[in-house]
């Protein structure tokens, strides 16, 4: 289960706030320019735009052309895939940081696995193992970004699509067998196949309670302990143990509109 601390390890960024609320844990955290650099320098661009695997199908397609015209074609053909949103980006990013500083091991691409740049994953927008101290649990979980000066935002806080509201509908199982046959399939190394096991075990030993909810915020705006306070204690009225819950937002020190730019996901022409 070495995936768990297997990505080279970025700076750690400045937490701002935090607490703990029964069963739920709640932090935010700046992104110092530090961090912000290592993300620009590779890991945040390629997950959100799968770069090397899409260099590599470029160049597989153009290796087949034999004309101008079929190269022209193949040019047009790229020009079609519209750039990742960013929402998206934020997505690509809380799934980076949570590899690199939570112990989230992913079984998939974020861009790679969907089929159309609309399609989102079974029931949730995580979905992985967490690995630490030898052992795994499965993991779920919401990603929102919000510009929004409120705080919390409502992306927090709305129904039925907020992100409460949303980790509390994981938390109560419906959706549970879905995401697990979804991710059995995902797992491609006897490793992978050991760590789920581990993670269904203890799952089924809880009778489907011992699991990790997290909640992920990025946002581009003044840090307030009140994005997270008000939604941890509302989230820990259905979370207990041993089912956990991490709240985290992170503050980006650019704006949204600018998230693409920065994550560096360009022409491969």
């Amino acid at each position: 289960m070495g995936e768990g601390s297997a990505a080279p390890r970025m700076p750690q960024g400045l937490e701002l706030y935090g607490g703990t609320d029964g069963a739920v844990t709640w932090s935010g955290v700046g992104l110092t320019a530090e961090v912000m650099r290592e993300l620009g320098a590779g890991p945040w661009a390629e997950r959100a735009g799968d770069l090397e695997a899409t260099r590599d199908i470029v160049t597989e397609l153009r290796s087949l052309a034999t004309t101008d015209m079929e190269t022209e074609f193949i040019g047009a053909l790229l020009a079609t895939e519209p750039e990742p949103k960013p929402w998206q980006f934020g997505e690509a990013l809380a799934e980076v940081l949570l590899e690199h500083w939570h112990g989230a091991v992913w079984l998939w691409d974020g861009a790679r696995d969907r089929r159309t740049r609309k399609a989102s994953l079974p029931g949730a927008d995580l979905v992985g193992l967490w690995v630490a101290d030898g052992t795994a649990t499965l993991l779920f979980g919401e990603v929102k970004s919000s510009s929004e000066a409120k705080s919390p935002p409502k992306v927090m806080t709305a129904r039925p699509d907020g992100m409460i509201e949303q980790l509390k509908r994981l938390s109560h199982g419906n959706d549970h067998f879905t995401l697990m046959k979804w991710l059995r399939h995902r797992c491609r190394s006897a490793e992978h196949v050991s760590a789920y096991q581990i993670a269904a075990r203890r799952f089924i030993s809880s009778q489907g309670r011992d699991f990790r909810l997290f909640g992920c915020l990025v946002r581009d705006t003044v840090p307030l302990a009140t994005d997270l306070s008000g939604p941890a204690a509302e989230l820990a009225k259905t979370v207990v143990e041993p089912m956990h819950a991490l709240l985290t937002a992170w503050y980006l020190p650019i704006g949204m509109a600018a998230w693409p730019a920065h994550a560096g996901v360009g022409d491969l022409d």
